[in-house]
């Protein structure tokens, strides 16, 4: 079973003139996955997920029975198709104890006819035959089985490769999906994987493994410490997997506009700047710099252009080389521009954002809408595809996409309401931004209640619930005309062409119905100019990017509710007319 390599060509003579040519390529460059998905079960698998589709991937299955029910597609003359392996991924090649749930213990075998002889309080649940575990007891069944946990489970030999073999075996060069459930050894994986890619560089472009009780928190701390060198990583709130998407550097090639007080590899300028393409979260900037009379390197990261306004990156670790300082300066800030702070000079600067091939990502667990959310014609195509970024780009009409763990897909040709979803969803962009983000300040508001200062609604974060400490709340002011938020830009004039408000989830968010937003130069926004029209409801955490349609002149950027109700906002983002 873990022989000759499934993708190798041994032998072409009998092979049509397609499989031969296809062949060949796989032999020189190697083979590029659409998934790698170890530990399947026979459920919900990538493998049956796709099975419609036209993917390129490997399913391995340790059980034999759930092996044998995974779906394959042979090779055809344009494709690979999709193959699986009977194995255990483990340290080394070889062979192991498997326990797995005895049928007799669980749904539907057991019944409450069966469950008294075999000394359970009850059958276990039918999802138990995908907690088999290697080497040892499973600990969930101990939770549940109590005494009878060791005579609930048998023992079964099943062969072992390791994450190293199986790439080699499989000819393995590029790979877009790892994803792992493997009942605690999710680490012993990935730490194989880190391994495979420090010495091939080689990494998935994204990965998701399980968080559970069943891994060691502080080896599940320790290997989270190495992610974070590769990858972006964040947990879902409804999901109890992790997903990670791979880091790159944005800086690479030249292709972004930057500005400096001088010439900055020549020791002389105190600041330099990179603009991006949008708003982004930058993760990390690593540079190698000389240290200056001046100090230390200072990394930034905000919308302001001006660059010593905006937020400094956190933790820095460094490293010598010869003359140079190894700069990494851990940011996980969003902005529009990155820059640096000191005399020093600075080379080899690379800017790490979480990309997905070269499409940034704009926003985590949520998904695309239009028309305040009561259409789907924005919706381009909806439907399982691996490659939704290539999909993406050959529709002209199409400038976002939101792929999900389960690699479902779907493509939009706007993006201008977001909305939570319920699945781990990642929505990217293609296009360049049409806007420019302004940085707002001198956040003030009608009142105040439930401590809700006026600053919280521009502190940069976007977390949707109160509780958090990052929304703004007013009083309820029904006798008067109306609650209002409002902020200043940065410079005394402006022409503002949209404003984005992200609005509250925990609670309450049916309040923010009939509002509006206002541009213009009166303290108060109510006397301002209606920015595109009225405002109906804001579904619980979503964002909505209001246009204003000509772009209006100000520096006052409010939001206004007529009704008097408490008026919530989480985030208030000002935009520019977009200008290099």
């Amino acid at each position: 079973m873990l022989g000759a390599k499934p993708w190798s060509c041994q032998s072409t003579c009998s092979y049509p003139l397609g499989v031969i040519l296809l062949c060949l390529c796989v032999s020189v460059c190697g083979v590029a996955l659409d998934y790698i998905e170890i530990g399947t079960a026979d459920f919900d698998t990538l493998a049956q997920q796709l099975h419609g589709t036209d993917p390129v991937g490997l399913s391995i299955e340790p059980v034999e029975e759930h092996f044998q029910q995974l779906p394959v597609k042979e090779t055809s003359e344009t494709k690979i198709g999709q193959r699986k392996l009977w194995a255990a991924v483990a340290e080394q090649d070889g062979e192991a104890d498997l326990y797995v749930v005895r049928p007799e213990y669980m749904e539907p075998q057991c019944s409450n006819a069966t469950v008294r002889q075999l000394g359970l309080q009850y059958c276990l649940p039918w999802w138990f035959r995908a907690t088999a575990s290697l080497h040892k007891p499973a600990a969930l069944v101990d939770v549940h089985a109590g005494e009878k946990a060791v005579e609930a489970q048998m023992v079964v030999k099943v062969p072992t490769v390791s994450y190293a073999s199986l790439m080699e075996r499989f000819d393995v060069t590029s790979l877009h999906l790892l994803k792992i459930d493997t009942e605690g050894f999710d680490v012993l994986i990935l730490r194989q994987m880190l391994k495979w890619g420090k010495t091939t560089s080689q990494y998935p472009e994204r990965v998701q493994f399980e968080r559970n009780n069943l891994t060691d928190a502080r080896e599940a701390e320790e290997l989270f410490f190495e992610l974070q060198a590769v990858y972006d990583c964040w947990a879902p709130a409804t999901e109890d997997d992790v997903q990670c998407l791979r880091l790159g550097n944005i800086a690479a090639g030249d292709r972004l506009p930057t500005a400096s007080s001088g010439w900055f590899h020549m020791e002389i300028p105190s600041w330099w700047r990179m603009e991006l393409p949008d708003r982004l979260t930058v993760a990390a900037v690593q540079l190698a710099t000389s240290t200056g009379p001046s100090g230390p390197m200072a990394v930034t990261v905000g919308d302001s252009p001006v660059v010593h306004q905006n937020r400094r990156c956190g933790h820095r670790s460094h490293g010598r080389s010869d003359d140079l300082v190894a700069l990494v300066a851990h940011c996980a800030l969003e902005g529009r521009y990155v820059g640096l702070l000191g005399s020093s000079k600075a080379e080899d600067v690379e800017i790490l954002v979480p990309l997905l091939g070269e499409a940034f990502r704009l926003s985590m667990g949520r998904v695309c809408c239009h028309r305040e959310c009561n259409s789907t014609d924005t919706h381009l195509f909806e439907g399982y595809d691996p490659r939704c970024e290539e999909r993406c780009r050959n529709d002209r009409n199409c400038r976002f996409f939101t792929s999900f763990s389960s690699l479902w897909c779907i493509t939009y040709a706007d993006c201008d309401e977001e909305l939570l979803s319920l699945l781990p969803g990642t929505t990217f962009g293609i296009a360049q931004n049409e806007f420019l983000p302004l940085p707002l300040n001198e956040a003030r508001q009608s009142s105040l209640d439930w401590g809700g200062e006026p600053e919280r609604a521009i502190d940069g974060k976007f977390d949707p619930h109160f509780l958090m400490g990052s929304c703004s709340h007013t009083a309820e002011e029904t006798d008067s005309n109306g609650t209002w938020w409002a902020a200043s830009t940065a410079l005394p004039f402006h022409a503002i062409s949209a404003v984005r408000v992200l609005g509250r989830w925990d609670c309450c968010h049916e309040r923010l119905d009939g509002w509006e937003v206002r541009i213009g130069f009166d303290p108060d926004p109510r006397q301002n100019p209606l920015c595109g029209m009225q405002q109906r409801v804001l579904p619980a955490g979503s964002r909505r990017l209001v246009k204003c349609g000509e772009a209006l002149p100000g520096n006052v950027v409010g939001v206004v509710l007529p009704s008097g109700q408490a008026l919530t906002l989480c985030e208030v983002e000002a935009f520019g007319p977009f200008r290099w």
